[in-house]
């Protein structure tokens, strides 16, 4: 529940702040970025019984390297593609989310490399430290989007969007090399270089 509110609480700050045009805008990009994150959904899906049973960071790593290689791909073309894009699908009043859907866009390789990150996290029992990153991303998020939505409508939404993915990715990193994994706890040559 955390991980969701902290992953669309900006469209009611977006409410709040901007008004429902803006809200409107804005949450028609931001379901062609959670279109986007059926990729790296699906991928992670089938993936996470050998995250679980992994005894260190390397399939992690052979996971992530591909998904984010694809995000940074997919990122640059849709990017590319967006001034057009916007308005074919949603018709021209939406061409001011254009902005906005680029920077979301910017957070897409940060979300698909997040997908992965918390799946090792919570197949190497980590839970209640995803839960923990989750609680502190929406505080951050809450933080950040109400200095940016009231200076720079739904663009500041989605800045905070980008910073609150930087956030997660810092914090699961972290929480993933503190506790590596506990199958290498019982063998710590496992984790030797």
């Amino acid at each position: 529940m955390l991980s969701a509110l902290y992953f669309r609480i900006d469209v009611f700050l977006v409410q709040i702040w901007s008004g429902t045009e803006s809200v409107a805008l804005y949450n028609a990009v931001f379901r062609l970025v959670e279109a986007l994150r059926l990729f790296p959904a699906a991928v992670l899906a089938v993936t996470l019984p050998a995250l679980c049973r992994a005894r260190d960071l390397r399939p992690l790593a052979r996971l992530s390297v591909p998904l984010v290689a694809f995000a940074i791909v997919t990122t640059a073309v849709v990017s590319l593609a967006a001034g057009w894009m916007v308005p074919a699908i949603y018709g021209a009043r939406y061409a001011g989310a254009v902005p906005a859907f680029r920077i979301l866009l910017l957070a897409f390789p940060l979300m698909s490399l997040n997908y992965a990150l918390t799946h090792q996290l919570v197949g190497w029992d980590g839970q209640r430290a995803y839960a923990a990153m989750c609680g502190a991303a929406l505080v951050v998020n809450v933080a950040m989007n109400a200095g940016l939505i009231p200076a720079w409508s739904i663009e500041g939404a989605a800045w905070s969007t980008l910073g609150t993915e930087l956030f997660l990715t810092a914090a699961c990193a972290g929480a993933l090399w503190m506790r590596r994994s506990p199958l290498a706890a019982a063998d710590p040559g496992v984790l030797q270089n």
